[in-house]
């Protein structure tokens, strides 16, 4: 009621001051006398000039929090009021002077001509059609069409936050955001590796995110963007951990030690929440003393999931072979693998005796007689001797005892004042047969063609 009554009050006021300022011109009336003295040279007075906007109308557009300045510039305004009012005809100030108890609005005229409304820290409800008018009649506008853009934000009540899911499930990730004009949403994967965080962009975009069947290898940190042109883009990060049983995996089934000897065995257990692990020989766990027996757990292969759990025997006694057991047992299952630790002795050496037969050669002489007449310098031609070497009787020896220095077998030897090589093969009687038999065919043909 107060601010009807105010409105009513600068109504009138308004009225009252353009009777004053706007004295109705003679002219109207039909006075020729003066119109001819005002077309015969007379001084021209700006009441008498229609204002007029450099612009009929103007777009602004603006961010969100900043400050939206709307211009109005009149020309020949002289004695006329300036008024702003919104686009539901709410006056918001006349002349340089704010109406309405909205703080943030005033007018600013950097120059004489100017009437610009201001309005700071402008917020989305500001959007709309402004009219800077001037109390000409019929009355001049001009219309402002103010946009207020608004940066992309992440609601996060109904956003998705770090979760924790079993393997083989289906994983929603949600990314509710809000802003003017309307942002796009791209998601984006951490990747840990070796070498540190890659980021890697999954080709789905939206709000919405849907992992089918996820395996232990997509459990990693989720990232969305916002964003809609409008600086500056905004992110959410999801955390997505993955749990699965335990599985363990042996490198060696069966491990060979002697006695005394040092010897580790080792299994590698992958889990997800990881799981107590342990030992066992013979089905009971195996005991540490802290000098012969240890256990210790290391990361070697640099997984996020995996360790190694060693059991150290520093010196293995009779009672440390059999069958050990490496077991993983966590919330979502157990698994356990079976190896077999034995006792490896070394091979003996043992010495043999062997025996060798040589055989010493002996000369051996084959009368062939032979006809024809015997050239100079040969014996008698009824007879032609051919010699050859034969193998003796065989020779036994007894093989040198080991350790004993023992000849080459090339090398050479003296046997019954004949050079030859110690070799005492099998083949040679044979091949001495044949040659043999050779020479008395050979001989025989002599005979007959002589």
């Amino acid at each position: 009621m107060r601010q009807t009554w105010t409105y009513a009050f600068i109504i009138c006021c308004l009225v009252v001051h353009a009777e004053r300022t706007f004295p109705v011109s003679p002219a109207v009336y039909g006075d020729g006398d003066k119109a001819s003295d005002r077309d015969e040279g007379a001084s021209i007075d700006l009441e008498d000039v229609t204002p007029s906007f450099d612009s009929p109308m103007a777009n602004v557009t603006v961010k969100e929090g900043a400050t939206a300045v709307l211009p109005c510039s009149v020309k020949f305004l002289g004695r006329r009021q300036v008024v702003w009012t919104d686009q539901w005809s709410t006056l918001l100030t006349f002349e340089d002077r704010r109406i309405i108890d909205d703080e943030r609005l005033s007018v600013e005229r950097p120059f004489s001509k100017d009437w610009n409304l201001h309005i700071r820290n402008v917020q989305h409800k500001d959007q709309g059609l402004y009219n800077c008018q001037i109390n000409t009649s019929p009355v001049k506008i001009k219309t402002v069409h103010l946009k207020v853009q608004v940066p992309a934000k992440i609601i996060e009540n109904l956003s998705s936050s770090d979760t924790t899911v079993r393997e083989g499930e289906t994983v929603t990730l949600v990314c509710n955001v809000t802003g003017i004009p309307l942002p796009r949403v791209t998601w984006y994967r951490h990747v840990s590796d070796k070498k540190g965080q890659e980021r890697e962009r999954i080709g789905v975009s939206g709000e919405v995110l849907i992992i089918h069947n996820i395996s232990r290898y997509c459990g990693d940190v989720y990232e969305c963007v916002a964003f809609n042109d409008v600086p500056p883009a905004i992110n959410r990060m999801i955390k997505v951990d993955v749990q699965f049983s335990p599985e363990i995996e042996l490198p060696n089934k069966r491990i060979g030690q002697m006695l005394g000897k040092e010897t580790i065995l080792e299994c590698i257990v992958t889990a997800n929440p990881q799981s107590v692990s342990r030992w066992l020989k013979d089905g009971e766990e195996v005991k540490t003393d802290g000098s012969n027996y240890h256990v210790e757990v290391y990361n070697e292969h640099q997984e996020a999931y995996t360790i190694v759990l060693s059991f150290r025997i520093m010196a293995i006694s009779e009672q440390d072979f059999g069958q050990y057991t490496c077991e993983a047992s966590s919330p979502m299952g157990k698994d356990a693998e079976t190896m077999v630790l034995f006792e490896y002795k070394k091979p003996q050496t043992t010495t043999t005796s062997t025996t060798t037969t040589t055989a010493a050669p002996i000369l051996s002489t084959i009368d062939v007689p032979r006809r024809g007449f015997p050239s100079q310098g040969q014996q008698d031609p009824s007879q032609a001797q051919i010699r050859i070497f034969t193998q003796g009787p065989p020779r036994h020896t007894l093989a040198p005892p080991p350790g004993a220095q023992q000849g080459s077998p090339d090398d050479d030897v003296i046997d019954g004042g004949v050079r030859g090589r110690s070799r005492g093969t099998a083949a040679g009687p044979v091949v001495e047969t044949i040659v043999m038999s050779l020479l008395l065919v050979f001989g025989r043909c002599l005979v007959g063609g002589s």
